[in-house]
Order: C-alpha cells, then structure tokens, then sequence
C-alpha cells in the first residue's frame, strides 16, 4: 500500500513538472512572434509595447538583414575597382583587324627614332595634304625652318622619323578609291579593314599598336596625332633625348575628368561603371615610349574595349599595367587656343591644335621668314 502511494505521489508531481513546462514554452513563444501593437490610453503601457515591437524586430533584421559597415562598402568598392581594371584570364576581344594599305618601307632604317601615326578620316584629303607640305615635310626630309632649329645639330634624331596617315573604310566606295589613289602617289597611309567612325576610334589607336609592332619593332617612341595638330619637332626632340623616357605616355595630361552619361561621348554603367575616368592623355596628340608598344597591344586583348580610345590605351590599360605619365607643359588639349608662330619659336608649345589646312599653311609660311619674336 505505501509503495502504490509513492508511485501515485511521483507520478503527480512529475505530470504537475510538465504543465508547468509547457506553459513557459508557450508564453516564450507567443512573445517571440507576437507584435503588440501599442494603444493610446495608457503612455507606460504604449512605450513598453512599442520596445517589444522593436526588440522583435532587431533580433530579425539581425539574423536576415546585414548593415554594410562603411569600411566593407569601401573594401566592396576597391575590390570592384580591382577587377575592373585587370587583365582577365581569357582573350574577351581578340584584335583580328588586318591593314588594307601600309606604306612600303615603313620604319626602313632599324635606326628610326619615332614613329609618327596621324589619324585621319578618309575625306579629310585637305588635312593631310597640308601636313605633307607643311611638318610632315619636316619629318620626310629631316630639316626644319631655320628660325625654329637654332639648337638642331648634325646628330639630331630629325633625320630618323617615319610617319603615316592612319584611317579606316568609308561606307562610299568612291572615297575608297580615292584614297587608294592617294596612297599610290603619296606611300603613306595605313588603311585598316574596318568603317571610319567615331565608335571604332579604339580600333584605330589599336591599329597603330599593330603597325609599329610589326613594322617598327624596337622603336623607342611612338607618337600619336590627330590631322588638324602641328607638332614642333625640334622641340619634342630635344625633350626625348634630354631625358629619355622608359615605360611612359606623355602628353595632355588629365586627371579627375568625368564620364559622359549622355550625348556623343556617352558611356553606359556596363562599359564604364565609374563616374570618374582613371588619368589619362588626351588623345589630340600624345608619346608611347617604344617599350610599351607590344605589351599595350597584347594587354588589350585580354581587357573590354571602350570607344573613348585615349582613356581606353592612356588610362584603363596603363592602369592595369602600371605605367608612367610624364606631365610636361606645351602639350595641347582640344581646347587649347591655336598656337602662333612664336609660339612654335619660343618653344611654348610642343604641340598645337585648331591646325585647319588654310592656317596650318599659313603658320608654316610664317616660320619660313623667320619672325621677329
């Protein structure tokens, strides 16, 4: 009998342990779930509900929500930077562009100090015609007007340059032919297989990659320029040769210059996700040091294209591959006002913009008669 009342007494109290626990477990669970909305009438009871609601609601967003501390949004941000601007593992545009026309005997002198590649249109005939006649000739013959060569001497590396116009295909047949014809009687352009367009201007600057690697292998310098440009040689020379330049672009330097959203020049968030451009040289006219002719071309094939071609090849893959931008002064943006001829004398231009045939000519003809400045 006392042992049936034992058992009895045991299995109460062990029933009574259970309710007890069940009903914590309910109320931690209505707690945790519930939200109390809070009420009116009474000011304790309505700050009380409402920290409820908000302890709820923090240990959720703790556990699905992640607030972004500043330092990881910025390390996101430099990790996003960092694959931007790299090579990346495959080929994402492989340069399979050929040239057309090329002049014969380009860069025949294994001695050649310059390589100058002019870019032009095909139906900007006129400019280049004023440039053969005017500094081009210059580069051709290897002399300079007197005024303007008091410092050139015997050993001058005037005598070494080569240069060419560089263009691509007209949608006109008749003006293909033309410059065909052109190229038969003046041997110095380099015609690429695709259509002359703003939008291909990258694949013109890559072009002239092309040409002085295989060409010109070895060249120390490669300079790029646009047909309405004149270029002081002499000046540009003796800058070279004073200081010579290793893995370099120098030119009209720019720095925090912004993207375009809109208009001509406009970049979507896919081609350029930044709202700032890396440093880079204007494309009116700039130097490649020879070094870095192979190497840029290669580079590019392994890194999207965008058609703003002087932030791509001064910019984007001198970024990526760590080089130089040597700023000197003379070196003309697109907004920089047309030089005079004492400009070029005084040597305070290395280069001059706004060259259209009639005053190109006519600036030349200047120097010629040796201004008094």
């Amino acid at each position: 009998m006392l042992v049936f009342v034992a058992y009895y007494a045991g299995a109460v109290l062990l029933l009574r342990n259970v309710l007890i626990a069940l009903h914590v477990a309910t109320l931690d669970v209505a707690q945790s779930t519930i939200t109390v909305t809070p009420t009116t009438t009474d000011d304790r009871n309505q700050t009380k509900s409402t920290s409820v609601h908000l302890h709820v609601r923090s240990v959720v967003a703790s556990s699905e929500v992640h607030t972004e501390s500043p330092f990881a949004s910025q390390q996101r941000s430099v990790e996003s930077d960092s694959w931007y601007y790299s090579r990346r593992e495959h080929k994402v545009n492989e340069y399979r562009h050929n040239t057309l026309l090329v002049p014969s005997g380009l860069c025949r002198r294994p001695d050649t100090f310059m390589l100058v590649l002019v870019h032009s249109s095909p139906t900007n005939a006129g400019r280049r015609a004023a440039i053969r006649v005017t500094w081009g000739d210059a580069v051709l013959r290897g002399t300079w007007p007197s005024n303007a060569s008091a410092q050139q001497n015997a050993s001058s590396p005037i005598s070494r340059l080569c240069m060419a116009f560089v263009l691509g295909l007209h949608s006109d047949e008749a003006v293909n032919r033309a410059v065909r014809e052109e190229h038969a009687n003046c041997n110095d352009i380099v015609q690429g297989d695709f259509i002359d367009h703003y939008h291909n201007m990258t694949l013109k600057s890559l072009l002239d990659l092309k040409v002085a690697d295989e060409r010109c292998p070895g060249v120390p310098y490669l300079l790029k320029s646009d047909d309405d440009m004149i270029i002081n040689i002499p000046y540009l020379l003796d800058i070279l040769t004073t200081e010579p330049l290793k893995r370099s672009f120098m030119g009209p330097y720019n720095q925090g210059s912004r993207v375009h959203r809109e208009g001509v020049w406009k970049l979507t968030l896919e081609e350029f996700p930044f709202s700032v451009y890396p440093p880079y040289e204007s494309g009116s006219a700039y130097v490649i040091t020879g070094d870095l002719i192979h190497e840029l071309y290669v580079t590019a094939e392994y890194v999207p294209h965008i058609f703003v071609d002087d932030v791509y090849i001064t910019g984007i893959l001198d970024r990526i591959l760590g080089v130089s931008h040597v700023r000197r002064a003379g070196f003309a943006y697109w907004g920089t006002r047309e030089p005079t001829a004492c400009d070029v004398v005084r040597r305070k231009i290395v280069t001059g913009t706004k060259m259209h045939p009639q005053r190109l000519c006519a600036l030349w003809n200047e120097l010629k008669l040796n201004p008094t400045c």
